[in-house]
């Protein structure tokens, strides 16, 4: 049977054709493929249109850790076989410098340098910052080409180190308690990274605001287990609420991360 792309804009078209390439080779081989990584909101499309229409394929999504944002899709048989091995093709790679003579990269700037290498950006996976460097997941077939090839980010002189198995490395987050006068998005965000509301409604307007990978819009209200990422800042996950303070304001413990 053939399959419509029903995606009208092109990027998504070309990218939705892609992942259609890898469901027809599972399902013409009877092997596991696996798409390039697709960001939170293409990824979600795309898995609820394979499901929708489909159901000789097992779907399954990962991104090299828990709670990952970028992933990658994987298509199997799921008609009278056994599920095969869990395997995706995603290797870390630490990447370390010297922070006694060195200011911290930014996300942007990390993502900057492994594409100015020349790769496609679907080779590229989540960017997790950490103390001291950060550690990128990206395809196992690029992932010694970058750690050879990656001697600066920015301005700054890193060494990079592959990993041939995920692992499960630190990163810079902590447990914080916040109040706040309300559950909606803004108040949390602003309360969480200590910003001023109007400053918190221009990276909402600017779409630089997500809840749970999909755009966050400033009315929202939140729950215990969202995630909210403020695109160059970091994320939040909600872990508990609590009960209120003298003020009337409510209690809330975030797990937070840098980016």
């Amino acid at each position: 049977m053939k399959i419509e792309n029903p995606f009208k804009h092109p990027e998504d078209k070309l990218l939705f054709a892609k992942a259609l390439d890898k469901y027809t080779a599972a399902q013409k081989k009877q092997i596991a493929t696996y798409s390039d990584f697709l960001d939170p909101a293409r990824c979600a499309m795309f898995v609820q249109t394979f499901e929708r229409m489909y159901s000789d394929i097992l779907i399954t999504t990962y991104g090299g850790y828990e709670n990952a944002e970028r992933k990658i899709v994987k298509f199997e048989i799921s008609i009278s076989k056994p599920l095969q091995s869990e395997h995706f093709p995603i290797a870390p790679i630490a990447i370390t410098y010297n922070e006694r003579f060195s200011k911290a990269p930014t996300h942007r700037d990390y993502l900057g340098a492994v594409l100015g290498l020349g790769l496609d950006r679907g080779k590229i996976g989540d960017i997790r910052l950490a103390k001291t460097g950060a550690i990128l997941y990206v395809s196992d077939d690029i992932v010694h080409f970058i750690a050879e090839n990656l001697c600066q980010v920015g301005r700054v002189a890193i060494k990079a180190k592959a990993y041939q198995e995920l692992e499960d490395i630190n990163q810079a987050s902590a447990i914080k308690r916040i109040t706040v006068p309300s559950l909606r998005v803004d108040a949390v965000i602003s309360s969480a990274f200590n910003l001023s509301r109007g400053k918190v409604a221009n990276l909402i307007e600017s779409e630089k605001v997500f809840v749970n990978w999909k755009i966050a819009k400033r009315t929202y209200i939140i729950t215990v287990g969202d995630a909210i990422t403020v695109r160059g800042m970091g994320r939040i996950t909600i872990d508990s609420q609590g009960g209120n303070t003298k003020k009337d304001r409510i209690v809330l413990e975030v797990v937070t991360t840098k980016q």
